[in-house]
Parts: structure tokens; C-alpha cells; sequence
């Protein structure tokens, strides 16, 4: 039996946006300690759970961060950062587990009050090994993403607004054959 309201739930999975602006203010050790959980028992393909996660507050590093990826420059105003690492194991189904995670841990932020965003490093020395570098991680291991989390600059309001909408539900949804009807 669900302990949430099935329509407060669902609210809350159509209205998670990304985040990318924070304000300075530290997040508590507690709530962290509640993402971390959330993120621990996410599920993975065959229970491998192949992740490794680091918890990133040093100014400094979170600066080597942004730096590592086009669409990393935004961890740089974060109060933290959390970076995945996966075991990097299974070509297969670690994007599947990775991409699962992260919405998992901007849900639990979310849920906590905070706003979170992934950041995504580029391949290879440019970005991923930059940033296995500074973090110590092991050369077999994949880093591609981070979940930047903070409380949300409230002049971020384009982050909790979709630009552009969303398409209507007959656009992508087909019952039975592709291209029928959603209804």
C-alpha cells in the first residue's frame, strides 16, 4: 500500500526540472545522508549495483568539474556534488542503472527541497579521465555524469518552467501497433 499520495507522487515526477543555479547554502548532513540511501538502493540490472558515488564540496574540485564537460560549467555554483562512477563492466545495462540513478537522486533532492542537475563530462582525456584524475578513480571505472545539488537560486524560475511544453500524448503513445491511437 502506497504511504504517498498517488497524485502528489506523480505531480512531483512531471515537475522535477533540472537545476543550475544554487545558492551558497550548505546542504545538511542528514538530507545527504537520505539521497545517498535513496541512491544506494536503487535498483540495477541483475542487482550488480555497480556504482561508486563521491561526494565533491571543495570549491576546487567542483571548479576541475566544471570544467571537464559542455555541459558541466553549471557544477561549478554547487554547494555539492555528487559524481558517479560505474564499474564500467557492462556496456549494456550501466547506461540503463546510470540513467536511473541520477533520476533518483534529483528525486530524492527534490523531495528534500533541493534542486539538483546532472552534468555530463566529455569522453575521454578532454573530460572523463580529467576528472578520474583528480578524484583518484580507478582507470577501469567510467565517469560520464554528475548530479550537482543545492538549494535553487530562486532567479533560476526557467528551471522549474518546460520551455517549449511537452508534446501531446497521441504524438507518442500508440496502444497495440505502432501509430494507432493512444486511446
Amino acid at each position: 500500500m502506497p504511504t504517498t499520495d498517488p497524485i502528489a507522487f506523480t505531480r512531483q515526477l512531471r515537475e522535477l526540472r533540472q537545476t543550475r543555479r544554487f545558492t551558497g547554502q550548505s546542504v545538511p548532513e542528514d538530507v545527504l545522508a537520505d539521497i545517498l540511501d535513496v541512491a544506494r538502493w536503487t535498483g540495477s540490472a541483475k542487482n550488480t549495483q555497480p556504482w561508486h558515488f563521491i561526494v565533491v564540496t571543495d570549491t576546487s574540485a567542483i571548479q576541475i568539474l566544471s570544467e571537464a564537460g559542455q555541459f558541466a560549467g553549471f557544477l561549478a555554483g554547487a554547494p555539492l556534488v555528487i559524481v558517479v562512477a560505474m564499474a564500467g563492466k557492462s556496456p549494456r545495462s550501466e547506461p540503463y542503472d546510470e540513467g536511473r540513478l541520477s533520476e533518483r537522486i534529483m528525486l530524492a533532492a527534490d523531495a528534500h527541497g533541493l534542486g539538483a542537475g546532472t552534468g555530463w563530462f566529455a569522453p575521454g582525456a578532454a573530460g572523463e579521465e580529467r576528472v578520474k584524475h583528480a578524484l583518484g578513480i580507478p582507470d577501469e571505472m567510467r565517469v560520464l555524469q554528475a548530479v550537482a545539488i543545492g538549494y535553487p537560486d530562486d532567479a533560476d524560475q526557467r528551471a522549474r518552467t518546460v520551455i517549449g511544453g511537452r508534446k501531446q500524448i497521441d504524438e507518442v503513445v500508440s496502444r497495440g501497433r505502432f501509430g494507432t491511437g493512444s486511446r
